[in-house]
């Protein structure tokens, strides 16, 4: 794996300017706009065109990063993508909704209940993360698996999915360390303002998709 190319392929494309700039646009009038939800599905074309920069890294296209067309197919797959994410994290959110409804409850009953019970929320909260780590594991190997066969089921073929993340492990550990690194890295970026949201988000993204496009590449799912 060209783990360097993962970080910087996107500055190749002789259009790099204009795509990063719609993308990054996207995700600024995205966050502006999440406070009424309606921000939080501009976010969808996001993960669609990840999914798309996958698959052309996938297929070894020298420049990976698609047009800005198929706004359509680009929310339906980012829809796609949200749906996989949820459905892997569902014990996650069952253990944060149990926590959420305790820590409610709490505060109507009597002191020393009221101490016992906080003290279960936190360990529920404490439960959670560690779910929530381990549930988001098996994310990018879905969507890699999606990706492959254009099909929302595949994402959930578990055994084909555990099949895939134990035959390139070490490889495997290395997409997931460093699409984190990425997004630490975008996390920077957001606290100079504009020029996080507007660019290192969007960033973050791709240097993801490339890394997934890549473990595809070197090791197809069947």
């Amino acid at each position: 794996m060209d783990i360097g190319s993962a970080f910087t392929y996107m500055f190749d494309d002789e259009e790099w300017i204009k795509k990063l700039a719609i993308g990054g646009a996207v995700a600024l009038v995205g966050a502006i706009l999440s406070p009424i939800l309606i921000g939080i599905v501009l976010f969808l074309p996001l993960s669609g065109y990840m999914v798309q920069v996958l698959k052309n890294v996938r297929d070894g296209q020298s420049r990976p990063l698609p047009e800005w067309s198929d706004w359509g197919g680009l929310f339906k797959t980012g829809l796609f993508v949200v749906v996989i994410t949820l459905v892997y994290n569902i014990p996650s959110i069952i253990l944060a909704c149990g926590a959420g409804i305790i820590q409610g409850v709490g505060p109507q009953l009597d002191p020393d209940t009221a101490q016992n019970l906080t003290l279960v929320a936190v360990c529920l909260n404490c439960l959670q993360a560690i779910v929530s780590l381990i549930c988001n594991l098996f994310v990018p190997a879905a969507v890699i698996r999606y990706a492959q066969f254009d099909t929302l089921g595949a994402a959930f073929q578990f055994g084909d999915i555990f099949s895939f993340i134990r035959t390139n492990i070490g490889d495997y550990i290395i997409v997931v360390l460093l699409s984190w690194v990425a997004s630490v890295i975008a996390a920077f970026g957001i606290i100079l303002c504009l020029v996080g949201v507007f660019f290192t988000f969007f960033w973050s993204y791709l240097v993801s998709a490339n890394l997934y496009g890549q473990l595809a590449r070197k090791s197809p799912m069947m």
